[in-house]
């Protein structure tokens, strides 16, 4: 399936505030940003989340984040990638989220260790969905600099609220987690300024 018709990351001649583009994925600010510099990384293809994305645009895929990512670090702070993958989604067309708050907390990483599996590839999140349907995922840079750790984790409600819970905490350094509509009305000077740095970035990275 290429697009769907009600699907409104499908319409993307509607859509404002596309930063970027490559053939197969395309950059977008959040319409309600958590931060300044919250920005999501979808595929043109309508897929339900990313453990339905192909194989075959994973390294278009990976090379995007590793973008995103240094751009982030540059502008902002280090990112850290959530998806609700179907789980809790509010618009079912995959949609990977990059928001600037350095790292996930360390009480993330014992949750991942004790209710999660480490996802160390796409393939790992592709093989989740196949087998167990429903996740959210979660990646960030440790606290010390170490390489990127990646966690999935099962459906289930009260785990759900935990790490957003331990997520928001973390957020109340880069500008505090208000509920969608307080972050909705307040988004306008936030797209503007990440437009802005992203076009400036990607003047001085081509």
């Amino acid at each position: 399936m290429s697009s769907l018709p009600t699907c409104v990351f499908c319409r993307r001649d509607t859509l404002r505030d596309i930063l970027y583009e490559t053939e197969h994925f395309f950059l977008l600010a959040d319409h309600a940003p958590i931060v300044e510099g919250h920005v999501l990384i979808l595929p043109r293809t309508h897929f339900a989340c990313f453990g339905a994305v192909p194989a075959d645009l994973d390294s278009e895929l990976l090379r995007l984040k590793a973008q995103v990512a240094n751009f982030s670090r540059e502008t902002y702070q280090a990112p850290i990638f959530f998806e609700h993958g179907v789980y809790h989604q509010t618009v079912f067309h995959a949609h990977l989220h990059a928001i600037p708050v350095d790292s996930f907390p360390d009480d993330v990483a014992d949750l991942a260790a004790a209710k999660g599996a480490q996802v160390e590839s796409q393939a790992d999140i592709r093989a989740w969905y196949q087998t167990h349907g429903q996740y959210f995922y979660l990646e960030g840079l440790a606290r010390d600099g170490n390489p990127a750790q990646a966690t999935i984790f099962p459906p289930n409600e009260p785990l759900y609220r935990q790490v957003l819970g331990l997520l928001r905490t973390q957020s109340h350094s880069s500008g505090g987690w208000q509920p969608q509509p307080l972050r909705r009305l307040s988004s306008h000077p936030k797209i503007r300024a990440v437009a802005s740095a992203w076009e400036d970035y990607i003047s001085n990275n081509v």
